[in-house]
């Protein structure tokens, strides 16, 4: 249950962040002045979406760590951690594997398929990758 109850927190920071920081929403309501590019407001708006988008952004992790930390009886500091290097190892086993079969040149993959997961580039698994990898 952890990275669902995660999620609407980092949600509303993402969106109410987002919102504000929209040059195009500023001008419309004529809070340029207030919460334009610059000012004190703008810049803990900016860290919101930041901190809300960086929630987002790594979720499989999130997810991997969770399942691990819900399925353990016992010691779950050790499945959890246990989950996330073996996040890393499945990323970087992808990511090494494609390179040797050429997966990684430029053309060789359907685009959307390859991206980058935590400076890794392995295939695009998502939150299914990380669920699977916690179990």
């Amino acid at each position: 249950m952890f990275p669902i109850a995660l999620l609407p927190v980092a949600g509303l920071l993402l969106g109410l962040g987002s919102s504000f920081t929209n040059e195009t929403t500023l001008a419309a309501y004529g809070l340029t002045n207030i919460l334009g590019p610059g000012t004190i407001l703008y810049n803990i708006l900016s860290i919101m979406k930041d901190t809300g988008n960086i929630v987002f952004a790594n979720l499989p992790l999130i997810f991997a760590m969770g399942v691990a930390l819900g399925m353990a009886n016992h010691e779950k500091a050790a499945a959890t951690l246990s989950a996330a290097i073996a996040y890393f190892v499945m990323l970087q086993t992808i990511s090494t594997l494609l390179g040797i079969t050429g997966g990684l040149e430029e053309g060789a993959m359907q685009e959307g398929t390859v991206a980058e997961v935590l400076g890794i580039p392995p295939l695009e698994m998502g939150v299914f990758g990380g669920i699977i990898t916690g179990l």
